[in-house]
């Protein structure tokens, strides 16, 4: 759903240069770039806790899957 913020016009005069640089379709798509990168987020989450936990191991003695 689309929303509407106030920036100042010399704000939105970089977001049009980026936008034309980066060839985007949308400021919401300069903006989401540009809040991933300040906060290091990987583009996709997809395996981003892989390096952070333990591989999974099913437990032998857990009979609550057996019907």
């Amino acid at each position: 759903m689309p929303t509407t913020i106030q920036i100042k016009k010399k704000t939105l005069n970089k977001l049009k240069k980026l936008k034309d640089e980066r060839k985007a379709n949308s400021y919401d798509e300069v903006i989401e770039a540009l809040i991933q990168n300040e906060l290091n987020l990987p583009k996709s989450l997809l395996g981003f806790m892989k390096q952070k936990t333990s591989s999974f191991t099913r437990d032998t003695e857990d009979k609550d899957h057996e019907i």
